[in-house]
């Protein structure tokens, strides 16, 4: 069972003494509560955040806008025409990126690598044909919201951590610091704890549920 947004503001309200709606408001409650959450995001490359998207080249055009929202690129792979295979593009240099010529029919070509500049992606060579491209990126989560149809998406295990960010900075904020450092001991003993996603899936699962018999020897 996940924590609703609401049940943390009530933790969070708890920890710091019950304030009145005077002393610390909803709102200020559940920015208390996102500060926090966007420290988390920011550290631990969430598999939530992962996702992909498609999209075609155009003949003779080297930029493309990125997804919104946006927040790193993981990779870019192409597809060949003729074989069918994706290829991982490499990521360019700003230098390399420029020494591309303007576009010209004999400057085009089948891309294989990328440059991002802000919210734009840079191929090279410029196109010269329509080319499927598969982005893997990080995207940002919504943020914490008392509307029920929004709810956390991160593990369970992450959602005390989220807690007690909230009170450390809640603290701080009534300029109680012997708490406020308490709190923050207590979360970073935890996000110390926290196993990467990763390391779930790292078993190799070929061997999984399988018992190697071999024969008996005296």
């Amino acid at each position: 069972m996940s924590l609703s947004t609401e049940e943390l503001l009530g933790e969070l309200r708890i920890h710091l003494g019950d304030l009145s709606l005077d002393e610390l408001s909803e709102d200020e409650a559940l920015l208390l509560l996102n500060r926090s959450y966007w420290e988390l995001l920011d550290k631990f490359p969430f598999r939530a955040k992962e996702v992909s998207a498609k999209f075609s080249t155009v003949i003779g055009e080297r930029n493309y806008i990125v997804p919104q929202p946006f927040e790193a690129l993981r990779q870019l792979s192409i597809q060949d025409s003729s074989s069918l295979k994706w290829k991982p593009l490499t990521r360019d240099g700003i230098f390399n990126s420029e020494q591309v010529r303007d576009d010209t029919t004999d400057s085009r070509g089948f891309p294989d690598s990328y440059y991002r500049e802000g919210n734009k992606i840079r191929l090279s060579p410029i196109p010269d044909n329509v080319y499927s491209i598969t982005m893997k990126y990080w995207t940002t989560l919504t943020d914490l919201s008392t509307n029920p149809d929004i709810s956390l998406t991160i593990p369970r295990v992450c959602h005390e951590i989220v807690l007690y960010g909230g009170v450390y900075r809640g603290f701080l904020r009534l300029r109680d610091f012997t708490a406020a450092k308490e709190f923050k001991i207590q979360q970073v003993a935890l996000i110390e704890s926290l196993p990467p996603e990763e390391s779930k899936e790292e078993e190799d699962s070929h061997t999984i549920g399988v018992e190697v018999l071999g024969r008996d020897y005296p």
